[in-house]
């Protein structure tokens, strides 16, 4: 019986899912600057709703990046604590992937869509992602996750021609309609982060804590700094 506890606080949403068994449990609250007073409540309800215990657990999964330096710090330190006392693989997941995943579980899509998710990175620039469904049911990346200014964003959009576009959209289209195309306003969910957990501790993509780095884009041409869990 597979249980996994998933963290998600890259954004102000901050959330937490535990998948024991076939049954799931949750927890999911939009106080931005809370994440630090939250996420441990969240997690202590969640396993003893579930009647189990840390050590119970047979991997940790958590978004990396990008998101909110912030808040991306905050569920790190958490997983690193759970992962390195109780000795358990941790599942690292891209912030933009488990929006667009999030995104699946309120509309009907198939694989042949795209789905663009954007996290505004202040200073005229954006995190973008793209991705489509693969043969799991779970989103895919069919690009590198990048930062780009807003005229490349708005050019990305162009180019894919997206079934919908999730997330900080906002900043980017001024409140215009974006020629037509589909926009969603969405936080990542840790219950959705669950479901690729799922399928990627399914095929051997849970590693030691040690090796989980943190993920920053920066500048225009995508490179990314990594910043070892351990030194948060």
């Amino acid at each position: 019986m597979t249980s996994i506890l998933a963290i998600e606080t890259s954004t102000p949403a901050c959330s937490v899912a535990l998948l024991v068994g076939d049954t799931r449990y949750c927890r999911y609250s939009e106080e931005p600057r809370s994440h630090t007073r939250l996420i441990m409540g969240m997690i202590h309800e969640v396993l003893n709703e579930a009647g189990i215990t840390v050590d119970s657990l047979d991997a940790l999964a958590v978004t990396v990046g990008p998101g909110s330096f912030t808040g991306l710090r905050i569920g790190f330190s958490t997983v690193q604590g759970l992962a390195f006392a109780a000795d358990i693989p941790v599942i690292p997941v891209s912030t933009l992937q488990v929006m667009a995943q999030t995104y699946r579980r309120s509309a009907d899509i198939d694989s042949s869509e795209t789905v663009i998710s954007l996290l505004d990175a202040r200073m005229g620039e954006f995190n973008c992602g793209a991705y489509q469904l693969d043969s799991s049911g779970c989103f895919t990346a069919i690009i590198e996750d990048q930062l780009l200014t807003k005229d490349n964003a708005l050019a990305l959009c162009e180019s894919l021609n997206p079934s919908v576009i999730v997330g900080d959209f906002n900043a980017l289209f001024n409140g215009s309609t974006a020629s037509g195309k589909l926009l969603k306003e969405l936080y990542p969910d840790a219950i959705d982060l669950l479901d690729i957990a799922i399928a990627n501790f399914a095929s051997g993509e849970a590693v030691p804590v040690g090796q989980v780095d943190l993920v920053y884009l920066r500048g225009s041409d995508a490179w990314k700094k990594h910043t070892p869990l351990r030194a948060v």
